[in-house]
């Protein structure tokens, strides 16, 4: 599910071995600059040494790297330790420095290729669900659909403000929780979700990162915090930070978490998904009681 996630992003992306340096998997989009499985990723991009690599690895911090790809096109790779190694998530994006006119070209590009990936894994998906016969099997299709409903969801604002370098992440979130509230209210408990934003005109190649972690902290506590059958409040907010940056906070008054709860140490999918991109966008995610129930925070430079 996590690479299904990886194929649905509009951003070339690709997950590296962390031994070899190698391409594990990638989206069509990276592919189409070159970097396929089984590729050293200093084969198509040199600056990316392996060197370089290692101490991201070491570090099991985020980094930047400028460097020039296909067609002399000049990128900025961002690694990303997933939990530590042993592999990094790669993205690439076009450097600040690229003329408006080759930008948008590959913006088009960009769009036209998410769009054919999100409409295959879309329909694989859904065949894998009506095949399933185990329910937990289905269940597990059914989230991995919803995940590519948000990554559709967020492409769509990204491709709107394709003439800008920033998206009005605020509008959307009202939307996906109004649309997450009414899915939940069908066949099930009601489960009402605030939202609390100001306009947040957040950068582009934020977007569907934090609409992921989004969709999984709200996810989880629609599911998870309040019992079977009974009803409960779901808050979100964003709202900028006095000393800068902006918060996201996901909060309930349900049971709380489990006892020695660590956000780093969770291994739900879900929490890897949340942390991975917590990290891309070099943010800080932790979870704290509510009194009662429970609040996530993530803190964003941005």
């Amino acid at each position: 599910m996590f690479r299904s996630i990886v194929e649905a992003s509009p951003t070339p992306t690709a997950v590296i071995d962390g031994a070899s340096f190698r391409c594990l998997y990638a989206n069509a989009t990276m592919r189409a600059l070159g970097l396929g499985p089984g590729h050293p990723l200093a084969d198509r991009f040199p600056e990316a040494s392996a060197e370089r690599l290692a101490e991201t690895l070491r570090n099991g911090e985020s980094a930047r790297l400028r460097l020039t790809g296909p067609e002399e096109v000049s990128w900025s790779l961002s690694l990303t330790a997933l939990d530590g190694g042993p592999s990094l998530l790669v993205t690439l994006r076009p450097s600040e420095a690229e003329s408006g006119e080759t930008a948008h070209h590959h913006a088009r590009e960009v769009s036209h290729r998410v769009k054919n990936t999100l409409q295959l894994v879309s329909s694989l998906l859904t065949l894998q669900t009506l095949s399933a016969k185990d329910p937990d099997m289905r269940r597990a299709f059914q989230e991995a659909c919803g995940r590519i409903g948000t990554v559709t969801q967020a492409h769509q604002r990204v491709h709107a403000a394709a003439r800008g370098s920033l998206v009005d992440f605020g509008a959307y979130l009202s939307d996906a929780c109004r649309e997450m509230e009414n899915h939940f209210a069908v066949g099930g408990p009601e489960r009402r979700i605030t939202v609390t934003v100001d306009q947040a005109m957040l950068p582009v190649d934020s977007v569907i990162p934090l609409a992921l972690i989004v969709n999984e902290l709200v996810g989880n506590a629609t599911k998870y915090a309040y019992a079977p059958g009974s009803p409960g409040e779901i808050e979100v907010s964003l709202v900028p930070r006095e000393e800068g940056g902006r918060r996201l906070t996901v909060a309930d008054h349900g049971r709380g978490l489990p006892p020695g709860f660590e956000v780093a140490r969770a291994d739900s999918l879900g929490m890897k998904v949340s942390r991975a991109f917590a990290g891309q966008l070099k943010g800080k995610l932790r979870a704290e009681p509510n009194v009662p129930g429970a609040r996530f925070v993530l803190d964003l430079p941005f």
